[in-house]
């Protein structure tokens, strides 16, 4: 890594996107005059986590009343009321994206929650989805074992995949095949019987919904010797710790961070299997493998720039947070993100969002071109300060990652301009 060059506006641009949520224009500019190893140090520098109180939320005692009431009337409110609730559990994460001092750490909190899946859907516990995301911002870019090991005793994670049912003489296995297949190995990296193993040994593992907590039901639990990846276990923790042993496991989240992080196309192996040593030796320090993907030429790459699809996060907030356009409410961006397949509190399946070009299919594409024209709508002679500091070279460097596909408007207009680019093809990537 070159430490004496400085960054130019196209890179301090390309960083800022990449490991934040949009170009937002103060930040470009803090990194004026930065080193790469400056500029990494300043774009991962803690600041508060702080988040903004959650919005009110029914207790369980109160929930399982009104669902295991006999009157069909009660059932609906009481389904209703939780639709409502996880609606405002959405746009309060919509508010935070929008607020927050510390993209980054929104932009970690979405990548652990699509790959430590639950969902509102399946826990019917708004509050339980909501202390999940708050380990998530609390962890982001702390230990990975540490989260990992949170994460198996997590009451929303353990609802979604059947923790209860995880019995000693009836094993689920919904937990284990899921802890080895999407959190750790990857897939054809274990076999059927150390699923077996791993769901015996997580026997027990149960959420107390009314207190909101982890419980063990040793009544339930095998404390018998079981065969992981031919080592003996006995307790989840074993198994937890077997796993971080493994090599596959650091390369399967270097690989998710190629995704995240540096291009839609297959990870470089040479490369992500240096993260992964690095991760693994530093036993699984989240930051040390985000600065040696931060500090990595293919980061830099320009054949890279502009190979990373944006997400529906990426997409509204990155694009509210870097333009001044006027903000919808936080009900009809929630709904957006919903509309562009990221609905928050709700993923698709286990595996989470699948991310890259899957964001753009035929139905994403014409809301993402519907909602861009209807925030960048607006008199386009109307003098906005921002834009006018800029010539328009800088507004193209500034809004894409390549020159614009379409022709730009020939008449005068700073935020004539600014609406072309942001209708460009290449606004929908990074």
């Amino acid at each position: 890594m070159n430490k004496i060059h400085k960054l130019d506006f196209s890179d301090r641009k390309h960083m800022v996107e990449r490991v934040g949520l949009g170009a937002e224009p103060k930040i470009i500019n803090r990194l004026n005059g930065r080193t790469r190893e400056q500029a990494i140090n300043i774009m991962l520098r803690p600041r508060s986590p702080h988040a903004k109180p959650p919005p009110t939320m029914t207790p369980w005692n109160v929930r399982q009343n009104m669902y295991g009431s006999k009157k069909p009337a009660l059932k609906m409110r009481m389904h209703k009321r939780t639709v409502v609730e996880g609606d405002h559990l959405k746009q309060w994460w919509v508010g935070q994206m929008l607020t927050t001092e510390s993209p980054l750490l929104e932009k970690m909190t979405l990548f652990w929650h699509s790959h430590f899946t639950s969902s509102l859907d399946k826990t019917e516990q708004p509050r339980l989805n909501y202390k999940q995301n708050m380990l998530f911002r609390r962890m982001a870019l702390g230990n990975f074992g540490s989260m990992l090991k949170a994460v198996a005793k997590d009451p929303a994670m353990s609802i979604y995949l059947d923790g209860n049912l995880n019995k000693k003489n009836n094993p689920n296995e919904n937990f284990a095949r899921e802890l080895l297949e999407l959190f750790t190995l990857g897939h054809g990296n274990y076999s059927q019987q150390d699923v077996e193993q791993t769901a015996k040994a997580f026997t027990g593992w149960e959420t107390n919904r009314y207190k909101e907590t982890h419980v063990l039901n040793k009544h339930e639990n095998d404390r018998g010797k079981k065969t992981l990846l031919n080592k003996t276990v006995r307790t989840g923790d074993d198994v937890i710790n077997v796993l971080l042993a493994e090599e596959r496991t650091a390369m399967t989240i270097a690989e998710k961070f190629w995704n995240y992080f540096v291009s839609d196309s297959a990870p470089d192996k040479e490369v992500t299997d240096a993260w992964a040593k690095t991760f693994r030796e530093a036993n699984y320090e989240i930051m040390v493998l985000l600065k040696e993907v931060l500090k990595s030429d293919v980061f830099w790459a320009k054949k890279y720039r502009g190979t990373l699809t944006k997400s529906p996060a990426d997409l509204i907030i990155g694009t509210l947070r870097t333009l001044p356009f006027k903000r919808p409410d936080n009900a009809e961006l929630a709904r957006m993100f919903r509309l562009l397949g990221q609905d928050l509190f709700d993923p698709p399946n286990v595996k989470g969002w699948m991310g890259g070009k899957s964001w753009l299919n035929s139905q994403t594409v014409m809301a993402r071109t519907a909602l861009l024209s209807k925030l960048s709508a607006g008199n386009p002679n109307a003098k906005v300060a921002l834009y006018q500091t800029m010539s328009d070279n800088e507004l193209q460097q500034w809004l894409l990652p390549h020159k614009p596909i379409t022709a730009m408007p020939m008449t005068p207009g700073k935020a004539r301009l600014v609406r072309a680019l942001v209708l460009d093809p290449y606004y929908q990537f990074i």
